[in-house]
């Protein structure tokens, strides 16, 4: 290279614009602030609940519940609400979730029922309460307490008064 010194003073300004978009990332992480449509920002993941597709009509959809009680629905395929929604859940919701989650033994069970079988669908299920912060994969071999309780958030969830999200809002 002809100016090995023009590099050595070009690379800080062409990094400097990335370090900066960083810190302010990290700032405005650590100041909470966070995307309005998913909660306050003091707001922390409490619950959610994901069934995923198949190659039949199994409905997919996303929730995300938070510990405000905010709430946010993802209407995938296969249901009647599509996209985005949002709701604010009652405070006895949450503690239902809870109680159901520790009355089958949630936090204990395994990461994983999986097998390697297609066409099947998953549920992924994923509760925040205090220090524990359990995450599972349900799709085959799941223990029926564990598919009660996936049934039992979708009868406490879906019935929800989810509102549409305008795209960008």
């Amino acid at each position: 290279m002809r100016h090995p010194h023009l590099l050595a003073l070009l690379l800080p300004l062409v990094l400097l614009p990335a370090c900066i978009g960083g810190r302010d990332a990290a700032a405005s992480e650590a100041s909470g602030q966070r995307d309005p449509r998913f909660g306050s920002p003091t707001d922390s993941l409490f619950f959610s609940l994901e069934r995923t597709p198949c190659l039949g009509r199994c409905p997919a959809y996303r929730i995300h519940v938070y510990a405000s009680g905010n709430a946010t629905y993802e209407g995938i395929g296969q249901v009647e609400r599509l996209g985005m929604h949002r709701a604010t859940l009652d405070r006895s919701v949450l503690e239902a979730l809870l109680h159901e989650a520790e009355a089958i033994g949630f936090f204990g069970l395994q990461d994983s029922y999986d097998r390697p079988v297609t066409d099947i669908p998953s549920t992924r299920l994923r509760m925040v309460s205090g220090p524990r912060d359990k995450s599972i994969l349900a799709r085959t071999g799941v223990p029926p307490a564990l598919k009660a309780f996936a049934l039992k958030a979708d009868s406490l969830l879906l019935p929800a008064h989810w509102q549409p999200v305008a795209a960008g809002q």
